[in-house]
């Protein structure tokens, strides 16, 4: 394998990394514990950084997408393992941007009950877009 090659791997890999460690740590160790600390005042500290969380996801899912179809142009990855690798990033994408654009700005205003739908809705998509990560990333070594 050449040097290129091998520099597209490991970006892809430290990409979906990132943000598979990313979302695993905030969904299971940061947000409850700060629930945890804080009680009630932990809302706001978590709707602080749930942009800067969306934020990180939507770079480094670009940034995977986009070394994914360069490494699968140079001959690096799979064939058959890069047309599960790109629609699973991209959908792994897709719910990251969706819950940025559209779901945080309705939990903002929304109510009790309204809050705890969206936050339902931001969960699932946050499950989607783990699993969809996790995928590219054990696909990415075949």
């Amino acid at each position: 394998m050449t040097l290129l090659g091998t520099a597209l791997l490991v970006i892809l890999d430290a990409s979906l990394g990132m943000w598979l460690g990313g979302m695993v740590f905030f969904s299971f160790v940061g947000a409850p514990t700060t629930f945890d600390v804080l009680g009630d005042d932990a809302g706001q500290v978590v709707n602080a950084i749930f942009p800067k969380y969306y934020e990180f996801g939507s770079i480094l899912g670009f940034t995977a997408v986009g070394v994914a179809v360069v490494a699968w142009n140079r001959g690096v990855l799979d064939p058959t393992a890069t047309l599960f690798i790109q629609p699973l990033i991209l959908i792994a994408l897709a719910a990251t941007i969706y819950a940025q654009a559209r779901l945080l700005p309705k939990m903002e205003t929304a109510g009790d009950d309204g809050f705890a739908r969206y936050h339902k809705q931001s969960v699932v998509l946050n499950g989607v877009a783990m699993l969809a990560v996790a995928g590219a990333l054990v696909l990415s070594h075949f």
